[in-house]
């Protein structure tokens, strides 16, 4: 007789002597063929570059399908470790009196345990009040919200602008445009609404009728390397910044040539600020902030230089203070016509500030290149929480602030727009506010166990997703 053993190795070894069609093969060289490897044939009929770029990069504002966005609608998530409905649905018996027994059996006024409601509040859908999430197929380079209506523009590698009319209900595309072969690299509104700025990394300034979406001012290769910043100073004048340190002014009334040329820097020009009718402000990759005196079209202070580049700016106290952050954390902060030092600094950021925007008099937003978004009061100088923050923490790398002040818009390598109501920062009470985040960079030299400390000792603002410990826990009875 067979042993049970035999028995059982016999069934782990058998194998049919002609499998059918279909069956799974025995190693990846008999699935030669087969329907699995549809992926491939597919892919090699994707053209490859050969390598050789096209002299000519322009194309104007050419409309194309809108392929790979997606506006995002409201998706309200109940708590994920609740499963089930709140009534039963699976009854041990078909009688329903004994279930009306049970119930006159208990307390009609039972009081539910403090756990209990904790929970149920956890799972509680919450109203929405921002705009759902925008995705893309590239990645965003750069966002700008129209100064009038509900609308903000985005750009991203592949040389698109999209459109998107937003609200807290979902998100709608208007347009999606064509511009450039190379990557858009900045876009702004102009202080009407009327006008849309874009850079390009193919040297070309362009302007567009929002209006029609047409381009009506363009300035091919007007600088000799690619460009990297813009701003618009009104409806006529606009300058542009390139990575070698040229700043240039250019008025669309008087043709192609730039009514002002300087090179004030070794590095990228990463940003530009007007912070009066009469001065704008441009700072750098190298280190320093130059002041240029828009009257006389000509340079006028400049900082010394500073550890790291200088990468956004903003002005607090009535503009009386310029804020300036930095790529080491530190965010400086200038008298106004006096820039030659700064007179105050914050050295709280755990990491590099790659945006900045100013919400309140004393209130600024950052976008950090930890992946986290916050508010900081300053004078007196505190952190105020965050804001909100990016998947796999990923660095922000530009913040937006719509009309009303009420939405932020932020952007990181995750190919969302994602939107922060942040209208309780106007009704906050400063005064009670302590100073949270503060995290000594000395403490722990791990990036990665440093950010989890710092996330779990951060206090956490209403618009962020996570939560704070100590609120879901406030409903407790103390003992």
């Amino acid at each position: 007789f067979t042993s049970t053993r035999d028995k059982f190795a016999q069934m782990l070894n058998f194998k049919p002597s002609n499998p059918p069609p279909g069956d799974l093969a025995d190693s990846s060289d008999d699935l030669e063929g087969m329907v699995g490897n549809a992926e491939e044939s597919e892919d090699s009929d994707v053209s490859v570059s050969d390598g050789t770029d096209s002299d000519d990069d322009d194309i104007d504002a050419e409309e194309i399908a809108d392929v790979g966005e997606e506006s995002g609608k409201p998706n309200n998530q109940e708590n994920p470790f609740f499963t089930g409905n709140d009534d039963s649905e699976v009854s041990d018996t078909d009688d329903d009196s004994d279930m009306e027994d049970e119930k006159k059996a208990k307390p009609e006024e039972e009081e539910e345990d403090d756990l209990i409601k904790a929970l149920k509040a956890a799972r509680e859908k919450k109203v929405r009040n921002s705009p759902p999430d925008i995705k893309t197929s590239g990645l965003i380079t750069d966002l700008s919200f129209h100064p009038e209506a509900d609308i903000i523009a985005i750009g991203n590698i592949s040389g698109e602008l999209s459109v998107f009319k937003y609200s807290n209900e979902e998100n709608k595309l208007e347009k999606k445009l064509k511009l450039s072969k190379k990557t858009l690299r900045g876009l702004e509104f102009d202080e009407s609404g009327s006008s849309l700025l874009t850079i390009s990394k193919d040297k070309t300034l362009r302007i567009l009728d929002t209006e029609t979406w047409t381009v009506k001012h363009k300035y091919l290769k007007c600088h000799d390397s690619p460009l990297y910043s813009c701003a618009s100073l009104d409806a006529n004048i606009s300058v542009t910044g390139d990575e070698d340190g040229f700043v240039k002014m250019w008025d669309n009334r008087l043709g192609d040539t730039s009514v002002m040329t300087f090179k004030r820097f070794d590095e990228y020009v990463s940003s530009f600020l007007k912070i009066d009718d009469h001065h704008l402000i441009a700072a750098s990759g190298e280190g320093t902030i130059q002041s240029f005196d828009l009257r006389n079209k000509k340079p006028d202070i400049q900082s010394e230089m500073y550890d790291g580049e200088l990468n956004c700016m903003g002005t607090v106290r009535s503009g009386t203070k310029l804020v300036v952050g930095s790529g080491t954390g530190p965010l400086y902060l200038f008298s106004k016509d006096q820039y030659g030092l700064h007179s105050d600094q914050f050295p709280g950021h755990p990491d590099g500030v790659n945006a900045l925007i100013p919400i309140t008099d004393n209130v600024v937003i950052t976008g950090c290149e930890d992946g986290n978004v916050r508010a900081v009061h300053l004078y007196p100088h505190r952190f105020l929480g965050v804001i909100g923050h990016h998947e796999d923490e990923f660095p922000i790398e530009r913040l937006d602030v719509n009309t009303t002040g009420e939405i932020v818009a932020s952007i990181s390598h995750d190919n969302r727009v994602k939107f922060w109501n942040v209208t309780y920062l106007e009704e906050m009470d400063y005064n009670k506010q302590k100073k949270p985040g503060i995290l000594p960079k000395s403490t722990v030299r791990s990036k990665s166990k440093k950010q989890n400390l710092l996330r779990e000792a951060e206090h956490q603002l209403p618009s962020s997703s996570r939560g704070n410990k100590k609120e879901f826990f406030s409903g407790f009875k103390d003992d």
